[in-house]
């Protein structure tokens, strides 16, 4: 018996162990979906571009717009990705920060872009937006606590 019961338990730890690296892979991901969205100042940076098709060219687009658009259609699929491999819910704080600090660039007088206080307002919105979500965690499993109770006191009043 005592040999089925370590067995068991070493097989648990083998997959906890995969499911780690996994989550992992998954928070890395999760990350990158964020830092995706600066590459295109990334390489502005670097002096770095490539040939975009001539649809975007004859449109008005730059080469730096192009990048953030691409990046922007790429960066949710990086973050699905990342998801689906139970990243840790620490990682998911990059994203946040790098969309609200988007947005704000987006909703900002554009002469105050370079505002100091910019990564303040973006820090304390991303700290909002994580509680929200906390909050709507512990509602949820709050919600389900209370299910079973109920469910529980119907099993035992129907037993009787």
């Amino acid at each position: 018996m005592k040999d089925r019961v370590r067995a068991t338990a070493d097989k648990i730890l083998k997959n906890e162990s995969k499911f780690t690296a996994t989550r992992i892979l998954g928070s890395i991901a999760i990350v990158l979906s964020g830092v995706i969205l600066y590459v295109d100042k990334i390489m502005a940076l670097f002096n770095y571009e490539f040939v975009i098709p001539e649809k975007f060219l004859l449109a008005g687009v730059n080469f730096q717009t192009f990048v953030w658009l691409m990046c922007q259609t790429i960066s949710p699929l990086v973050l699905v990705s990342g998801a689906l491999l139970r990243a840790y819910s620490v990682a998911y704080l990059v994203p946040i920060y790098c969309y609200v600090l988007q947005l704000l660039f987006l909703l900002k007088d554009y002469k105050l872009i370079d505002d100091d206080y910019l990564y303040w307002y973006t820090f304390g919105m991303t700290m909002l937006v994580a509680f929200v979500i906390q909050v709507i965690k512990y509602l949820q499993v709050y919600n389900i606590k209370r299910q079973i109770k109920i469910a529980k006191k119907k099993i035992l009043e129907s037993n009787e």
